[in-house]
């Protein structure tokens, strides 16, 4: 593909030098990014990244001039210079450019329809091949680190003070000619699972939206961590504006009026971008666990002088709690008690046991998140659901009236306090959504019985990592059953764009209704960083998180809804709900098919009908059915389809969801379902 003219103006080249470039300016491509999100999507012409050219010097500005300067600026990209001119570390990088444009387009550019969904090799085979010994083989043909046979030792002849700097060859220090790199990246690119191919239904991810792609590529050429505004000035803001904007459409009301999202009223909660959902539903038990602490005083409340470093208002907790008739020894918080002798460890000992509930059908992460913040095991209650799915609201009403009970009476030397509620929006293998307004009813119910002394609250967070960007459709029957309009009865919530919708992994986005609560929860003032003295202090995100270092997911999110608009993103999910409707339709006319159990709008489950594989009554496992089809399926590369138990089934079943920007017409379903059914006749 030839090399087009871009009209559009390029960003000061300042931002857009990378670290390994040594003096070289990368100018990004930018009529190729134009050419993505026009879904042609031809990587081909960003390997005219202009890696060749050598930057003589900065421009000075004076004050004001770099105002709009990336719309302002007229000087035209830079020729390319021969690829022979470059270092071999940017030759490397060329050639990973060229490597990602032939997954979508260019010369060497396949319909993905054509090729396999991976080449497998079982993993003796991968090793084998892929990490053989440098014994038999030289280090430059293996993904092997081992080194044996080279000589990259510094080499020095030099016998005065010189000697304690050491000269190197070029040609011996360097590990790997850059030709040869390459062809071990491409190894690595051959024999990974395509997860953006048509027939990957594995995971609850899938294939890749070019236009997230294309802002993940220029956040990867700025190379920042956003924790401060002055380290991530732009992405900061976005970050702070795809916060505010979820924060609008699923809270709605944050300050007593209604709002919409196209008012210019701001959300007065709190987001975060978290390295993925199971991280999201950890921060959102230990803010539930540090509200509730606050609320009950066994947490100092912040001093005017921290108030004012860390920018919060303490005062809407109103007076802090004593309660010392519920829960003893609790203003016993530091040194050793004269009239009793109890000390620190004998506090610490009477902070009731803090419970946390979850369905059967809830995400594993609660069970790793319960370990993390320390609960008892019998404290992370599980609920039972109905046959579809859903949570028993009933039986949550009842356990916790029971935890209450128990407490009450003193029969039992533990005191048990409820604080944590989790409902699951799109359930993993299911796709269930759980009543969240009924759920959030119960727990107010449970707090209007508090004593006058007792500061009860439950938490109650919204898991929506697989279904949550149903938030974005504005159907009302898929507003309805996934219940996004109740969200804003929740306290946080949780939604993973690289699942559904398709940005880059990882991208999760947590959302909270209560003013500074994250910042209550994490923040430690490390002034090295967090210093108010600095330029834009009060833009900063990373005190907010317990990570130190944070990615530029938000500008992922950001991408596509700024592209696609809202209206867009929703018509994406209002497709998959669609094109699943007309697989359920194409399953139900076959005969060696059957659907597990009711679909939901985001998850079918299916097995294969006994009345094509009678040989497989007399089997134990009747499970062996689908495993074996998978594992068929797998190995020839057609397909890579999950098995998954369900509930009250004892045989594992097929699940089928669309993750990600994948398109799947009927041709696709006819050709899956033919597909199963040749490869199952020959088991």
């Amino acid at each position: 593909m030839g090399r087009r003219k871009s009209n559009m103006s390029r960003s000061p080249s300042s931002l857009l030098c990378p670290p390994w470039a040594d003096g070289v300016v990368t100018p990004l491509h930018w009529g190729a990014l134009i050419a993505i999100a026009a879904t042609i999507f031809s990587l081909g012409t960003l390997v005219g990244y202009n890696l060749g050219r050598r930057r003589r010097g900065r421009p000075t500005k004076t004050k004001g001039s770099a105002k709009h300067d990336g719309v302002r600026a007229t000087g035209r990209l830079p020729k390319r210079k021969n690829i022979h001119s470059l270092d071999g570390s940017t030759m490397v990088l060329n050639g990973s450019l060229e490597l990602m444009a032939s997954k979508w387009g260019g010369d060497e550019f396949q319909n993905p329809r054509e090729v396999a969904v991976v080449e497998y090799l079982s993993p003796e085979e991968m090793s084998r091949m892929l990490f053989k010994s440098v014994t038999e083989h030289s280090s430059d043909s293996t993904l092997s680190l081992d080194e044996s046979d080279r000589d990259l030792s510094p080499k020095s002849s030099a016998t005065d003070l010189t000697s304690l700097v050491p000269t190197f060859d070029k040609s011996r220090s360097i590990p790997t000619e850059p030709e040869k790199f390459i062809e071990l990246l491409g190894l690595i690119q051959k024999y990974s699972v395509n997860t953006s191919h048509p027939y990957f239904f594995n995971q609850l991810f899938g294939s890749l939206d070019p236009i997230a792609l294309a802002a993940e590529i220029v956040a990867l050429s700025v190379n920042t961590s956003v924790y401060t505004y002055e380290t991530a000035p732009v992405f900061s803001l976005i970050e702070r504006e795809v916060m505010g904007q979820i924060g609008k459409l699923v809270f709605g009301p944050t300050s007593g009026k209604q709002i919409s999202f196209e008012s210019d009223d701001k959300f007065e909660g709190e987001g975060l971008m978290i390295p993925g959902g199971s991280l999201a539903n950890l921060t959102a038990m230990h803010a539930a666990r540090h509200r509730w602490k606050v609320m009950n005083g066994f947490i100092k409340q912040a001093t005017e002088d921290t108030e004012q470093m860390l920018g919060t208002d303490w005062s809407t907790f109103g007076e802090e709690k004593k309660s010392d008739d519920v829960f003893p020894t609790t203003a016993k918080m530091q040194g050793e008690d004269t009239e009793t002798g109890e000390t620190l460890c004998d506090y610490i000992r009477s902070v009731p046991d803090l419970v946390a509930f979850v369905s059967s059908e809830a995400h594993y992460s609660f069970s790793k998140s319960a370990r993390v913040l320390g609960l008892r095991e019998d404290d992370l209650v599980i609920i039972p659901t109905h046959p579809d799915g859903r949570m028993n609201v009933h039986e949550l009403s009842k356990r916790i009236e029971e935890i209450e009970l128990e407490s009450a009476s003193h029969m039992d030397a533990r005191i048990r306090v409820p604080f944590f509620v989790a409902c699951t929006a799109g359930s993993t293998v299911r796709g269930s959504f759980d009543e969240i307004e009924e759920i959030v009813k119960v727990c107010r119910r449970y707090e209007a019985r508090a004593k006058s002394s007792e500061a009860r609250s439950i938490w109650v967070h919204v898991d929506g990592a697989w279904g949550g960007s149903a938030m974005f459709s504005s159907r009302r029957h898929i507003r309805d059953i996934t219940h996004m309009d109740e969200i804003r009865h929740a306290d946080s919530f949780t939604f993973n764009p690289h699942k559904m919708l398709g940005a880059p992994q990882q991208t999760t986005a947590f959302i909270v209704r209560h003013r500074h609560a994250l910042k209550r929860a994490n923040s430690a003032g490390a002034k090295y960083l967090f210093d108010p003295r600095k330029n834009g202090a009060e833009y900063d995100l990373g005190d907010l998180s317990y990570t130190c270092g944070r990615r530029t997911d938000a500008v992922k999110l950001w991408a596509m809804w700024k592209y696609y608009g809202k209206s867009g993103l929703g018509e994406r999910v209002d497709q998959k709900v669609d094109e699943l409707q007309l697989f359920v339709d194409e399953l139900r006319g076959r005969p060696s098919f059957a659907l597990a159990c009711a679909p939901w709008p985001f998850n079918v489950n299916f097995s294969t009908s006994l009345q094509g594989y009678e040989r497989f009554w007399r089997l134990a496992d009747m499970s062996n059915v689908s495993v074996q089809l998978k594992l068929r399926l797998h190995e020839a590369g057609e397909m890579i389809i999950p098995y998954q138990p369900l509930t009250n089934q004892k045989a594992d079943c097929f699940r089928l969801v669309l993750a990600g920007k994948k398109d799947f017409g009927l041709g696709d379903m006819r050709h899956i379902l033919d597909t199963m059914e040749r490869y199952g006749r020959d088991l």
